[in-house]
């Protein structure tokens, strides 16, 4: 079973009444004249992350933002959030006011508050956040229609590239800090609920996210390589490393920038609102997810990161 049969089975199995439940970003349920957003994300040591690779007040901070990126996505606001935490005894106590330490950090940047939790003593650290937040539109995954652009707000590839880095020995380097340190778009994500038909971040991969979307959608898409953004040198330390750019631009995931779709005559509304994203392709009304480098068939591989079938620490 891979993850989108136990999503689906999910789904059958527990009925949501109460609004959208589970198969998006977060759950929605309508609260007065606006709509309360839910998520929880999990983090697993030696899954998820390696404590070799990462600070803890890093990790805190990243565990946080995971969450955040998520209300983003719906287009909302993330408000407070509540903190499971399993902590190995042998991290020591200093260990465990670091996390704390920065947890507070990233609590204060992202404007939400600590509401309460649970804690234990585990063999690995296990850290569970969930988060609630509000919006006014939620936006979903399931708005897509055919002729609506597909955009993105920046960069994908970053986050895989530090991790093979780190994977590598290597400690220095802008895209290690980026893995370490993700960047949920709260604030494009509010501009964005005005215009996008369509949401989601980009957490497990370009096209394993987008391919989510376009499912939830009932439609496809066509998706051009070269209009797809790239961050300063990210290309030219691919080739001097070996790895495979595309690889790492489509399926690296961790990256939470916020892949969308607009109708065309939202775009240029959107674009007055100074909002920084980019076009990379259109939804067709032909379901399937087609790849296009320089307007010929790009054949790929691997779509993203699948918790089902894929080996600890990615």
């Amino acid at each position: 079973m891979d993850e989108r049969r136990f999503v689906d089975f999910l789904e059958k199995k527990f009925p949501f009444r109460r609004g959208l439940g589970i198969g998006d970003d977060a759950s929605v349920v309508r609260c007065g004249k606006s709509f309360q957003l839910i998520s929880t994300d999990l983090l697993v040591e030696d899954v998820h992350f390696r404590l070799s690779d990462v600070p803890l007040a890093a990790l805190a901070e990243k565990a946080l933002a995971v969450n955040v990126s998520d209300i983003a996505a719906m287009g909302g606001r993330a408000q407070y959030f509540y903190l499971g935490l399993g902590f190995p005894p042998r991290l020591g106590a200093s260990a465990l006011r670091r996390f704390f330490s920065g947890l507070s950090r990233a609590a204060r940047r992202w404007e939400v508050e600590l509401a309460g939790g649970d804690y234990s003593r585990s063999r690995q650290m296990l850290i569970a956040i969930t988060i609630v937040g509000a919006s006014a539109r939620p936006v979903r995954r399931s708005g897509a229609r055919a002729g609506d652009w597909v955009g993105i707000t920046g960069p994908t590839g970053e986050s895989a590239l530090g991790l093979k880095l780190l994977l590598a020995g290597e400690t220095r380097s802008p895209f290690i800090l980026r893995h370490q340190h993700p960047r949920p778009q709260c604030e494009k994500g509010l501009r964005l609920s005005a215009h996008a038909s369509a949401m989601i971040d980009v957490s497990d991969g370009l096209l394993l996210d987008l391919s989510r979307l376009l499912r939830a959608s009932g439609v496809g898409a066509e998706i051009d390589y070269e209009k797809l953004p790239m961050a300063p040198g990210f290309r030219r330390l691919c080739r001097q490393r070996r790895f495979s750019e595309r690889d790492l631009v489509l399926a690296g995931g961790e990256d939470y920038q916020l892949l969308f779709t607009v109708p065309p005559q939202q775009e240029p509304r959107l674009r007055r609102t100074g909002t920084a994203y980019h076009l990379i392709g259109r939804v067709s009304a032909r379901r399937g997810l087609r790849l296009r480098e320089n307007g010929r068939p790009l054949r790929v591989t691997k779509l993203g990161f699948d918790h089902f079938s894929a080996a600890p620490g990615r």
